[in-house]
């Protein structure tokens, strides 16, 4: 389970660096901005879900 964190916790940081250097991008088209903007929103959505806690964690409290 801790290497699944370890990737999730990577893909956040590469998602949130990649969407953003896309989206300001000066030559950036529509598309791209598009493309950037869903990179960002899963990246926040991946992020999110390291803040859950793991199943073991309820059921042992």
């Amino acid at each position: 389970m801790k290497t699944w964190r370890m990737i999730q916790k990577v893909a956040v940081a590469v998602g949130m660096t990649y969407g953003l250097w896309l989206g300001s991008n000066v030559d950036a088209t529509d598309a791209d901005s598009r493309n950037a903007f869903v990179i960002v929103v899963l990246s926040a959505i991946v992020a999110i879900s390291l803040c859950m806690p793991d199943k073991k964690d309820t059921e042992t409290a």
